[in-house]
């Protein structure tokens, strides 16, 4: 059934089934989210963003605002966007409906179907489990998912190239122990689904699950995506918007580079959070299956590609968050209430990911009658407080440079040779300890913050040739003193 008939028939029913009141109730609930997600969206500079909000299986609420990044063309809640990890919860769909098929198990080891799959050590890569990739307990650890992710492949066949970059690879943890976040799960698990149905990872969940789902403007390669009307986000340098120069990544799709619409994401999410039975896509038993958690990370847990909240409390949900390196997402839903929801935006940093959980929080207070918290908005310190260090930097910079220049000024030469050599150290090892810091790759974060990146650099730059300048001070004084 197509987007318009789901509005029509849920409009039709407000005015048979409802009261006048309840009727102008649901509407100030509507309004109050048009003025919270405007206000976010406005303080929080993001060019474009689509909501959507579901009740059972009817369509509570869904609007729009704003532009794309590369035609700057207007958004509707048909347009995709990247939905970041979210993609994981299709990626666990899918290997879920290849169990139900019998076609695979939850506790085969990979290699059993993927053979040629190694590791540094081939011992440790015998043992990991299907199951084990899907809740990230294989030992995989997350510095090595960010590695071989945001790589802007093209080739359609990246997705079982990438998996074999991890041939030298070294496990952090033994198999099925510890929990580590990481892309290279999934990654793996979507080149499993290739060689299980014989279909590259996009041809079978457009087969499998798109299109059985009325999922029209959803893709999962570079050429399908951008013909459904997929157009790239922004990046946010100092809390501004600036368009986005990462490409699309084809070897991303099963982690991360899924692009839908507010529309297709709701379809989807109504057939999990409805309450009734899709046998065309999951038996019941394995819908249920695929909404159980399956580990336990600290207060939450992990399952087929979904985080789980509150599991012994009313307000349990099922949610997960997503991000490439321009776009940044939310999906929820809560089963005891049977509200779900979905949240798109076209811009992101690393460091304003936190505000979208905000903003999801503040909306699921709204629709349970509450009101939200006030609008957070993100404020680039960070950035900021390392521009005033650069600042800095470079006044002693003009400053030693004018100081070569002076014959008669004495200079403490011991002084500024130790000085000089520390900026020099300094530079040669600070973007290494910062990587190490944040446990990131620094291509992560040259993608996922590039105005930091690029402060950094100036930084580097700027603390070598003061460096330089310290020590050519000591020792043009000395020499002068001398001949005086």
């Amino acid at each position: 059934m197509s987007m318009k008939k789901y509005f029509l028939l849920f409009t039709l029913s407000f005015f048979v089934l409802l009261s006048p009141g309840e009727v102008m109730a649901r509407q100030d609930v509507k309004e109050t989210l048009d003025t919270y997600i405007e206000t976010f969206l406005a303080d929080n500079r993001i060019p474009g963003a689509s909501v959507g909000i579901a009740y059972h299986d009817e369509i509570f609420y869904a609007n729009a605002w704003g532009i794309t990044g590369e035609g700057k063309e207007a958004i509707t809640t048909e347009t995709p966007f990247l939905i970041g990890s979210i993609s994981k919860a299709f990626t666990g769909l899918a290997v879920l409906k290849l169990v139900e098929e019998k076609r695979l198990a939850l506790d085969d080891p990979i290699v059993k179907h993927l053979p040629w799959f190694t590791l540094n050590d081939q011992e440790d890569a015998s043992q990991i489990t299907i199951k084990q990739l899907l809740t990230h307990t294989s030992g995989l650890s997350r510095s090595i998912g960010l590695l071989i992710s945001d790589r802007g492949n093209e080739e359609n066949n990246t997705i079982k190239k990438s998996v074999k970059k991890l041939a030298n690879v070294k496990l952090t943890e033994k198999p099925g122990e510890i929990y580590q976040y990481s892309d290279a799960n999934y990654l793996i698990l979507g080149a499993l689904i290739e060689h299980i149905s014989g279909l590259s990872f996009s041809e079978y969940l457009v087969q499998h699950i798109f299109l059985p789902l009325d999922m029209n403007q959803a893709g999962a390669d570079r050429h399908n995506v951008y013909e459904k009307g997929y157009a790239a986000g922004y990046q946010s340098w100092f809390g501004m918007p600036v368009k986005s120069q990462v490409p699309y990544d084809n070897g991303g799709t099963p982690y991360g580079y899924i692009a839908a619409s507010t529309e297709d994401m709701l379809k989807f999410l109504m057939v999990f959070n409805s309450g009734h039975e899709q046998s065309d896509i999951l038996s019941n038993r394995s819908k249920k299956a695929y909404l159980s958690p399956l580990t336990q990370v600290s207060d939450k847990s992990y399952g087929l590609g979904w985080r789980f909240s509150n599991q012994d409390k009313e307000d349990k949900s099922i949610w997960h968050a997503g991000s490439t390196p321009d776009s940044r997402t939310e999906v929820f839903m809560y089963p005891e209430t049977k509200w779900s929801g979905v949240i798109l935006t076209n811009k992101n940093h690393i460091l304003e990911e936190e505000q979208l959980t905000h903003l999801k929080e503040g909306i699921i207070r709204i629709i349970n009658g509450h009101s939200p918290a006030e609008v957070s908005k993100s404020r680039p310190i960070i950035q900021l407080l390392l521009s005033f260090i650069v600042c800095l930097l470079f006044i002693l910079s003009c400053y030693l440079i004018g100081n070569l220049k002076k014959r008669h000024r004495k200079t403490p030469k011991l002084r500024f040779r130790i000085f000089g050599i520390l900026c020099l150290s300094i530079s040669i090892c600070l973007i290494p300890l910062f990587v190490m810091i944040v446990q990131a790759p620094w291509h992560s974060v040259t993608v996922f913050a590039a105005d930091l990146v690029l402060i950094l650099k100036v930084i580097v730059f700027l603390l070598a040739l003061n460096g330089l300048l310290l020590v050519m001070n000591s020792f043009v004084k000395g020499k002068r003193e001398k001949v005086t």
